[in-house]
């Protein structure tokens, strides 16, 4: 390894052992009376994203990663040099591809969990609604179903803490209109605005939640169909990156050769 190499090592072990290691008793007490900056800031990520991950890294340990992840490729890419001339662009190029690649990880479980919760939003209406339509207080239905749990670890933490903030005393659809715009689950908070707008109106919650339940029946049915049709273009990509290439290898090369050698024969 190069010197550059060693260095940049050097460089990418230290900043883990920086990131990872507690701060002592004085740095403690400086930093309250210093200015906090954000941990989007620092890790150049929405701070919603970043929390929605489920990765469970803070702000600073996500730098942390990302420089590494920066030094590695940084790596190498001096490495790969060794056997074929690159320039000081391609090792820079590589280092920048190593700080975004953390990023786009969090942002895709990010949006991962987000989609999961807005399938989940299917059955947490269906649910709230047969128990509403058996006799059942809309208040009490979403709190049983907050219990019970959807199947989405974002759709359940942000039912869990409406459930816990209702029973301290507040309002359950402000509560729960909060939460969802918290974590961008819009489709619930507009859910939750329309609860509150019928009871304000003395009308039932019964019909809102059957026009809730008819339009994510809809909704999730075109979204089933977008990926039916999806489907056809990846089995394509399956036939022309796989079977046609062995097909070739294995059928029309060698006849072609066999052709080309009964003629010159």
């Amino acid at each position: 390894m190069t010197l550059a190499g060693s260095f940049l090592a050097a460089c990418a072990v230290a900043a883990v052992v920086f990131a990872f290691t507690p701060r002592s008793a004085v740095l403690r007490r400086l930093a309250i009376l210093a200015p906090r900056p954000s941990q989007a800031a620092i890790a150049l990520i929405a701070p919603r994203d970043l929390e929605l991950s489920g990765a469970g890294w803070t702000g600073p340990q996500l730098l942390a990663i990302k420089i590494v992840s920066a030094v590695a490729c940084a790596t190498v890419t001096i490495a790969a040099g060794l056997l074929i001339p690159i320039g000081p662009a391609i090792v820079a190029a590589g280092a920048y591809l190593g700080f975004v690649i953390p990023t786009i990880h969090v942002e895709r479980l990010a949006a991962a969990r987000r989609a999961q919760a807005e399938r989940a939003l299917v059955t947490f209406v269906e649910w709230v609604e047969a128990l509403v339509a058996a006799g059942r207080p809309v208040e009490t239905a979403i709190v049983g179903v907050a219990t019970r749990g959807v199947g989405s670890p974002l759709m359940d933490a942000t039912l869990a803490s409406v459930s816990r903030s209702y029973a301290l005393g507040a309002p359950l659809f402000g509560a729960l209109a909060r939460e969802a715009r918290r974590v961008g689950l819009d489709e619930l908070a507009r859910l939750a605005a329309d609860l509150e707008r019928a009871r304000d109106l003395g009308q039932g919650a019964a019909t809102v939640l059957a026009d809730e339940r008819e339009r994510t029946r809809a909704a999730e049915r075109a979204r089933s169909l977008e990926a039916a049709g999806n489907v056809e273009g990846q089995l394509m990509l399956v036939l022309v990156l796989c079977y046609l290439p062995a097909l070739m290898l294995l059928v029309v090369i060698p006849l072609f050769l066999g052709l080309l050698e009964g003629l010159f024969a």
